[in-house]
């Protein structure tokens, strides 16, 4: 195996790392969602403002991971 292909090895494992990570909070992040927009309290209790900005960090973390997943397709792709 050439030097290229173990660098690309490791540049993959570090993206897939990246990738669960981003995993990760996006989970806690709807995890957190459900709670601050609880069905049992009046709606007019919701704080929406802190809805919109975990909403939007949500939205980010899910285009990263986008974004992430198909750089990691093409490194394996490569790899193949």
């Amino acid at each position: 195996m050439n030097i290229e292909r173990f660098q690309l090895k490791g540049i993959l494992a570090d993206a897939k790392k990246q990738f669960r990570l981003k995993d990760t909070e996006a989970s806690g992040l709807i995890i957190l969602l459900r709670s601050l927009l609880n069905p049992y309290i009046p709606v007019t209790e919701i704080d929406t403002e802190k809805v919109m900005v975990q909403v939007d960090r949500l939205h980010k973390i899910i285009s990263e991971m986008k974004e992430k997943q198909i750089q990691i397709n093409q490194m394996e792709s490569d790899l193949e």
